[in-house]
């Protein structure tokens, strides 16, 4: 680059001093904002709790403590480190073998499945297909 073109990959100083500058006015016009909306001090706290009261006289004592052990959680095991991906080439080759797979699942499905299902709920529900197509129900005599 010569002497007379500009290098725009870096800030020239006085773009760095304008946006110091303005960087300051932001920060300087803020802070009474800030100041101004701080929370105000918490409530004091209260009196800690006192403990409770002795039983009345002739009243049963209070049932013992009774300890009941946790079960001890199962060992964590940890399987051999997983193996890293394919590399791109391999996938490639694979692709068309994954969507031929692709197209073999669903199309079966889709072609042969789904409308002898379709036509054995079309039996089952009749014509109007369970939904009602707004009269009102038969009465019942």
């Amino acid at each position: 680059m010569s002497a007379a073109t500009p290098d725009f990959r870096t800030p020239s100083k006085a773009w760095r001093a304008s946006c110091a500058l303005a960087c300051a006015l932001i920060a300087l016009a803020g802070a009474p904002v800030a100041a101004a909306g701080s929370p105000p001090p918490p409530p004091p706290s209260s009196a800690p709790p006192t403990a409770h009261p002795p039983p009345p006289p002739g009243a049963p004592p209070p049932p013992p403590t009774v300890y009941v052990p946790t079960a001890v959680p199962a060992p964590v095991v940890y399987g051999p480190e997983p193996p890293p991906p394919l590399p791109i080439a391999v996938r490639v080759l694979y692709a068309p073998f994954y969507a031929a797979g692709l197209v073999l699942r669903y199309g079966v499905y889709y072609v042969i499945v789904a409308p002898f299902e379709v036509f054995g709920r079309a039996l089952a529900y009749g014509v109007e297909g369970g939904v009602d197509n707004g009269s009102p129900p038969p009465q019942h005599q």
